[in-house]
């Protein structure tokens, strides 16, 4: 569930989790785990709105448990119990899985400043519109950087829900219905296209681990357990060393090396 700041998404994830007794993630994602302790504190402050004093400055412990990598997002998801996922990314990190619901709760402007100065403590009109400027800002540029897509755009979704025109507790009955359709029912394919994801990511992460294969970019492509590197790289020495990063992967079967020499 992709949600704005002051939409009332935290509300509707919390209805949505309560019917099903799943369990509900807050999250904020980053590219990699290497990259926790240099996240902008714009990109994830008030990011679980869950604290009603603006002014308090958030600390390492307030933010890092809430910042996973794609992996960690795509480990939550392959569990076999229920989950809510609630933040930013994983509508597009997820959008190839089929019985994974994807659902944007949006607001207009206006009411989004209303329905935080009716929560937070002490509201004040210009902090509140100077966080939701900071959240939607850091919104944007995450799933730009990391997915290449504007989280507005409606095909991401297929739900995209004003909680002015539906209220919360309509929001979450659609959601339960199409949570209960057939056509979202989990299967071997939509299962193994998660495990697929999971391989994609982890190659990924073991390459900006690993420094000689840190800022290179490269095409990964899984099937299941079995993997394609492709693209350009300056040296022979790099595209063996791609390969065998990817063969360190647990479980991994097959690296097809397809990557060419550039230099």
């Amino acid at each position: 569930m992709d949600r704005e700041m002051g939409s009332g998404g935290k509300d509707v994830a919390a209805g949505v989790a309560k019917a099903l007794d799943a369990a509900l993630i807050l999250y904020e994602i980053i590219d990699h785990l290497a990259d926790r302790m240099r996240v902008r504190k714009s990109h994830v402050v008030r990011l679980l709105e869950d604290s009603e004093d603006l002014d308090h400055a958030l600390t390492p412990d307030d933010i890092l448990p809430a910042i996973l990598s794609p992996l960690e997002v795509l480990e939550l998801a392959s569990l076999p119990e229920s989950v809510v996922l609630r933040g930013w990314g994983a509508t597009a990190l997820l959008r190839d899985v089929g019985h994974v619901i994807r659902v944007r709760v949006t607001a207009p402007h206006k009411a989004r400043v209303a329905n935080l100065k009716a929560r937070v403590k002490n509201p004040d009109t210009a902090k509140i519109e100077q966080e939701i400027a900071y959240s939607d800002e850091a919104h944007a540029a995450i799933m730009r950087r990391h997915f290449g897509v504007d989280y507005r755009d409606p095909a991401l979704y297929h739900l995209v829900l004003d909680t002015t025109v539906t209220p919360v507790e309509d929001c979450v009955k659609l959601i339960i219905a199409l949570a209960l359709d057939a056509r979202f029912a989990e299967t071997g394919l939509s299962r193994k296209r998660i495990t697929s994801l999971m391989t994609e990511s982890h190659v990924k992460a073991l390459l900006k681990l690993h420094p000689p294969t840190r800022n290179i970019a490269i095409g990964i492509a899984a099937e299941g357990s079995e993997v394609t590197l492709s693209g350009a790289v300056p040296s022979i020495e790099i595209r063996d060393r791609c390969e065998l990063v990817a063969w360190r992967v647990p479980g991994m079967t097959q690296v097809r090396n397809q990557l060419e020499v550039s230099g």
